[in-house]
This record gives structure tokens, C-alpha cells and sequence, in this order.
């Protein structure tokens, strides 16, 4: 999660500023207007907290079981892309269950569409955006991280993937130009599907 984080804030500093901590102090006549510093650092602080965990991760023996769980459903499965593993009688259930917690829990999802907002505007994207997601070239190293936060039923472990994702991902997708990153994936426009017309009245017989 830091090296991840420490991607997404580096690339955001050579975009918002290019200041380094070690610049001396430019003259006054050639400071950056105050609002645009204060536009930049509340960026800043805002992807910060977005990427940042504040759950204690869990002790070592839980860590190694959920890995251990993760890895043997791999194995069971050869061939099974992890999109397809999410979808096994060992996942889909707890998936279910952590879904139905996050669904419930306003904060997290407040992080995970906060974080996409962000990677959105590092892309230039303008309007709603969205994550697009795609698991299926995930190694196995990677799938197993991602069985390890959806076994735990633990929504915060599920959020902390994303974010993480997101976060490795931007690079790649604004100064890379990339549209889907290495590691699956995209931030696309959200575009909500038109309403559907109404059905026209029929004469009572």
C-alpha cells in the first residue's frame, strides 16, 4: 500500500506543482497564484486521505491463514481466471456478505469513489467517472491478494484493495496514456444509461 501510495502522491506533484521539499524559495513575483496552491494542496489531501489505511492490519497467524485459504482455492482451481474465482462456492458467498456490509457502510464507499474522482481529474477526465475493473490477466500473486480481502468478509480489506489498484494504476493511465493499466485497471466515463420511455396509455374498453 505505500509504494502504491507513494506513486499516485508523486505523480500528483508533477502535476499539481513540481515542487520538491528541498527548492529553495522563489522570489514573490514568481509564487504561483494562492489560490492555485491552495487548490493543489487540498488535492493533495485529499488523495492522501483517500489512500490511506487507518484499520491495523490483522496479526500474523490470521494473515498467513487467509493466504493459506487463498492460495489452495487457486490451486483447486487451475485455469480459473479470478474473475471466475469469485464466482466458486469457497467465494461467492463471503463475497456476498462483505458486498452487503460495504453497501451499509457510507464512509468506504465514499473512499473507494473519492479515490476514482481523483485518479479521474490526474487523467483529465471531466464529469462522473468510474471504475472499470478487469481481473481476468491477474497473476496469481495478485489473485491471491485480492481472494485474501474478499475471504476476510471484511469490507475495509476490500476498499484497501481497490484503493491500492487505483492507486498503481494512475500513473500509468494519465502520464502512461494508457486507457487500461497493467495491472486491469480503467477510469472511464460514467455514462448512465438513458430512461427508458414510458409506455403509452391504452383506452379502458
Amino acid at each position: 500500500m505505500k509504494t502504491n501510495t507513494l506513486i499516485l502522491m508523486t505523480a500528483l506533484g508533477l502535476v499539481s506543482c513540481g515542487k520538491s521539499p528541498g527548492t529553495a524559495k522563489a522570489p514573490e513575483k514568481a509564487a504561483a497564484p494562492k489560490t492555485a496552491a491552495a487548490s493543489d494542496a487540498k488535492i493533495e489531501a485529499e488523495i492522501s486521505s483517500a489512500l490511506t489505511t487507518k484499520q491495523e492490519k490483522p496479526a500474523a497467524p490470521a494473515e498467513n491463514a487467509l493466504k493459506n485459504e487463498a492460495d489452495d482455492i487457486i490451486s483447486r482451481y487451475p485455469g480459473k481466471t479470478a474473475t471466475e474465482l469469485l464466482n466458486t462456492p469457497e467465494v461467492k458467498d463471503k463475497l456476498a456478505a462483505a458486498m452487503k456490509k460495504l453497501s451499509a457502510d457510507p464512509v468506504l464507499l465514499k473512499r473507494v469513489n473519492s479515490t476514482v474522482d481523483l485518479a479521474a481529474q490526474i487523467k483529465g477526465l471531466e464529469g462522473s467517472a468510474k471504475l472499470d475493473l478487469d481481473m481476468k490477466g491477474y497473476d496469481q500473486a495478485r489473485t491471491s491478494r485480492m481472494l485474501q480481502s474478499v475471504l476476510s468478509e471484511e469490507p475495509q480489506r476490500i476498499v484497501d484493495f481497490l484503493v491500492s489498484e487505483i492507486g498503481e494504476a494512475t500513473p500509468d493511465l494519465s502520464y502512461g496514456g494508457l486507457e487500461r493499466a497493467p495491472n486491469g485497471v480503467a477510469i472511464v466515463p460514467n455514462t448512465l444509461p438513458a430512461p427508458a420511455a414510458a409506455a403509452p396509455p391504452t383506452d379502458p374498453e
